[in-house]
Formats: structure tokens, sequence, C-alpha cells
């Protein structure tokens, strides 16, 4: 009986294929690390306390698996050592609404000056917007914020301000152009000029509102807004990976949400051209002393209905 020679692999296929198989094992290795420390991140980020946060003024339940449009309020908070002596909370300087529209890949951003006079969800007191965030932290904000505007906000975003400049510079430093001529902190900014910031020149930039040519509250909210949008593209970049570990840990450090981990990879995956597609709004007003002989913003009301009719509509929702 004749027997049948068994055909042996080439070499050169058996090396291809080992090396095939280990860079495989590599690669899911890697993808089971970015993983676990993007969870670990993410939960740590997470607060329980705010697991059943959605809107009231929702009819039905947003879903960011399905692409729903979405708002975020984003605040910044600043530590007080004062404050904390006191054991009173924290007061959000800086508080933006970005709605994204993964339908239309539209988005659109508003700042809400601190001083704005608003009554604070739950009180029924009459006070500057950033007082809600002292009383009851990012949850009462948040539905304080979505009264004021009469606009459901979905998600809210807290990035502690202290820990503002080591976030910039885990992301490598942002790249901005200042539409202003002034000076803050020993730095110097030209109108029309584009400048490669570290952390500590991006929280200048951002913060300045008194110095001459910054423009007041109006130019900060502006300047903020273009370092946030700054900062979430550099996170998006592939040139981040070599900073993995590090922005996973400022951001934990720094940030509370009430986005599960679950939704993020959504978010990123159905949000993100409409994230690359933001259109800042201004809210328009004057800042004048109220009955309680407070100084006050007080928006224009055709300002803040156009507002409000850009964000709702954004969202899809009925005028």
């Amino acid at each position: 009986m004749k027997r049948t020679d068994k055909k042996r692999m080439h070499p050169a296929l058996k090396v291809l294929l080992a090396f095939l198989i280990i860079s495989v094992l590599i690669f899911a290795g890697i993808i089971a690390y970015v993983y676990i420390n993007l969870k670990g991140a993410a939960d740590k980020m997470y607060d329980d306390d705010f697991a059943d946060s959605s809107s009231e003024m929702r009819e039905t339940e947003v879903s960011v698996k399905d692409g729903d449009p979405i708002s975020v309020v984003l605040f910044g908070t600043d530590s007080d050592a004062e404050r904390e002596s006191q054991s009173m909370g924290q007061r959000s300087d800086t508080i933006m609404v970005v709605t994204l529209n993964p339908n239309a890949d539209e988005g659109k951003i508003v700042s809400i000056p601190r001083d704005t006079q608003a009554e604070i969800a739950d009180r029924g007191s009459v006070e500057k917007i950033n007082h809600a965030y002292a009383y009851g932290g990012p949850e009462l904000a948040k539905r304080t914020v979505e009264n004021f505007l009469d606009t459901p906000m979905d998600y809210f975003v807290s990035i502690d301000m202290d820990g503002f400049e080591n976030i910039v510079d885990a992301v490598g430093g942002v790249t901005v152009t200042s539409q202003d001529t002034f000076e803050q902190s020993g730095y110097s900014f030209t109108e029309g000029q584009t400048y490669d910031m570290d952390g500590e020149e991006a929280l200048a930039f951002s913060r300045s509102r008194k110095s001459a040519g910054a423009g007041g509250d109006s130019g900060r909210q502006m300047r903020q807004q273009q370092v946030v949008q700054a900062i979430a593209g550099e996170m998006v970049s592939l040139q981040t990976i070599t900073n993995f570990n590090s922005i996973l840990d400022v951001l934990s450090d720094n940030i509370r949400t009430n986005i599960p981990f679950g939704e993020m990879n959504a978010l990123r995956s159905n949000y993100q051209d409409a994230a690359q597609n933001v259109e800042r709004l201004t809210l328009e007003g004057v800042d004048d002393r109220g009955q309680d002989g407070l100084w006050y913003f007080f928006p224009d009301d055709q300002s803040y209905n156009d507002v409000r009719s850009e964000l709702r509509q954004n969202l899809e929702l009925e005028e």
C-alpha cells in the first residue's frame, strides 16, 4: 500500500503564522489593558449617588446607544480654603451647557454667567445661579440650570478647576487662537495669534476677565469654551495614547459625572461628529444691582429666548 506523505509547512510560513498569533495576543492584551484601565477610571469618576438622575423634563428616557439627541451641563468648580474651613460647599464658577444631535451632526454650546439671577431648585430662593452647587452639589445645580433654561439636562460633568492645569498637561497641551489682546498672570495674548499652551498658560488664558482687553465675563466664557473644546479634541487624538495612564489618573482625580461607563463608548462612537461641529451661542444681558442690593447678571429677553430655542431645537424638542 502506497503511503501518502504529509505536506510540510514552509519554514517561512511557520514564522509568519507565529508572528500573527503573537501579534493577535499582544493586541488582545492591549485591548484588555485599556478596557480595564478605562473602566477603573470611569468608575472612579462616576458617582452612584446620581445613578437615577435622569431629567424629569423628559417624557421618555434618552438612549445614547440609540443616538438620541442629548444635553450635558459642565460645571467648573474652585476649591476655597475659607469656604472649606466653614464646611461650605463649592460654587460653580464655570457653567456650560452642551447639546449634541447625532441625527443632524450638530452641537450647541453656551455659557451661563456665574452671577446670573435664577431660582434655585428645591429651595425657591432667587440667588446667583452658581450658589446651587454649594447647596446641593452637581445634581441640584443640574436641576437649577434646566429650570432656568426650560430645557432638560440629561448629564452633568463636574471638573475641579484646581486640577485643570494637570488635565491640560496630561493631554500634551492645547492649541488655541486668542480672540482678544490682553495680559494675565505674566502671559501676553494677541488677537488672532495661535498659541500652544501648557496647563499654566491655558489656565491664565481661560480665567482672565478683569484685565484690559479681556472682554469681561463674556470674553472669559468664550475662552473657557475654546479651551474645553481643545482639551476634548486632544483627548480623541491618537497622540494622547502615549499619555494614556497619566490622562486617566488626572481625569479620575478631578472629574465627577453621572455618565456610566457603559454609555461612554456609545457617546464616543455615536456623538463624535456632532461634538466636532459645535456652534457657540452667547447669552447676552446686563450686570445690574438686584432688589436685594447684590449685583447680578440679567439675561436679555430676546437673547434668552433665542438661546433656549436653539438648544431645544437641537434636542428635537417642541417649542
